[in-house]
């Protein structure tokens, strides 16, 4: 093999591209044989490497090495072969696709619903309800109104009153009244007919309008007032 000392700047003949290709600092000089009687056979048949002007190539030997000129050998092979000198890369076929910087998704912060505090119900009151009712002197019969308990569990007593005649009453429980409780915070206060019965005279000959009022103790210290009117 014929040989010849070269001054080489690296990638000139390597790739045989432009001179412009060696103007860096990492471009070392090196002293290599041309291999001129290098034969090639590609897919089967004679060829022989060619500059873009036609004039041959020849391969380098440098440290054992054979190195080609790869502009060529990659068109002989259909092969792409580009050059981009931003970055001083050899491109053989497709250029790498640009590497795309992940989009970090902006973290949203957890949205605390806000808590609903439970709303007290205010507590119900000792009550009764309706306040008044009537009595029919002529057919009597049981009348009834609704007790709500509020903070009272029970009734410690009812009185009896005709203030118009200044008379008081003692009626008694089971005999002139009944209280049920209805377990949902309420009682029904049953008047039996036979109250009318604590009267002196017959409630018939009592006069229209007459009132009866019963007071109703509880055993939260409350007394409330049931006004019984006589009607015809």
């Amino acid at each position: 093999m014929k040989k010849r000392m070269i001054v080489v700047m690296s990638l000139l003949m390597v790739f045989a591209f432009t001179a412009g290709v060696v103007a860096n600092p990492a471009v070392q000089t090196i002293t290599a044989n041309l291999a001129a009687d290098f034969k090639f056979v590609v897919n089967g048949e004679s060829w022989q490497p060619k500059d873009a002007d036609g004039s041959n190539l020849v391969p380098i030997v440098y440290n054992g090495r054979t190195y080609l000129p790869v502009r060529a050998i990659g068109e002989a092979l259909d092969v792409k072969v580009d050059w981009e000198d931003a970055t001083r890369t050899v491109i053989l076929g497709d250029a790498p696709a640009p590497v795309e910087e992940p989009v970090e998704e902006p973290v949203e912060e957890p949205v605390e619903e806000p808590v609903e505090e439970p709303v007290e119900e205010p507590a119900a009151e000792t009550a009764i309800a309706p306040a008044a009712g009537e009595i029919n002197k002529n057919a009597p019969a049981d009348g009834s109104f609704v007790v709500t308990w509020g903070d009272a569990t029970k009734v410690t007593g009812v009185a009896a009153a005709a203030p118009a005649f200044g008379l008081n009453f003692d009626p008694k429980e089971g005999e002139h009244y009944t209280i049920t409780d209805n377990g949902d915070g309420t009682a029904t206060f049953v008047i039996k007919k036979e109250f009318a019965g604590l009267l002196p005279v017959p409630i018939a000959v009592v006069p229209d309008g007459a009132e009866l009022v019963l007071t109703v103790k509880f055993d939260n210290g409350k007394e409330l007032n049931y006004s019984y009117k006589v009607v015809s």
